[in-house]
């Protein structure tokens, strides 16, 4: 059975399979949707991307995909070491722009469970890092929307000075400026 435990919101869930272990070495489950909807998720992922950045302090985020195509995302890391973060972008919600962040890496097996109205962002610890994302919702371009790392209205304490961006990042307007619409 999955354990199941907050990040900071009730809707954000750390999700920790249980680890099978023998002389051979170790199995762990890293999707079930039987125990999922054991535990109140009922979500059709659609698209599993696995994203590899080769240098440590990589960021990638504050990403986000707009309605009427908004993503869930189940995200852990299966090399290296990751921040992972996640900030509510959702105007009409009491927690609006606070943001929490956890761990991700292949030796806590932590899995990051991010519904609809959040934005997500992850920083590298390590060369040479896998994440895997699982997607409720097929990529689209015209939805796709980034926030600026840095955006002082959300003041994420990323603890970094000079992050390796995309030019996508580094192009990502505030969140006064952006057309975010969760």
């Amino acid at each position: 059975m999955i354990k199941v435990s907050h990040l900071g919101f009730e809707e954000i869930l750390i999700l920790e399979y249980p680890v099978s272990k023998d002389n051979r070495g170790i199995s762990v489950r890293t999707f079930s949707k039987r125990e999922l909807n054991e535990i109140g998720i009922d979500i059709n992922f659609v698209e599993e991307v696995l994203y590899c950045p080769q240098q440590k302090n990589t960021l990638y985020g504050i990403h986000f995909q707009n309605h009427p195509k908004a993503q869930t995302k189940l995200v852990y890391c299966t090399k290296g070491r990751i921040l992972d973060f996640v900030v509510d972008l959702r105007k009409s919600s009491d927690t609006y722009k606070r943001w929490v962040c956890v761990e991700l890496s292949p030796a806590n097996r932590k899995q990051v469970y991010i519904p609809v109205g959040f934005g997500h962002a992850a920083l590298t610890l390590e060369n040479d890092t896998n994440i895997v994302f699982k997607i409720s919702e097929y990529f689209d371009s015209s939805l796709s929307k980034t926030v600026k790392f840095d955006d002082v209205d959300l003041n994420i304490k990323f603890d970094i000075v000079n992050p390796i961006l995309s030019q996508q990042d580094k192009d990502a307007p505030s969140l006064k400026e952006s057309d975010c619409n969760l």
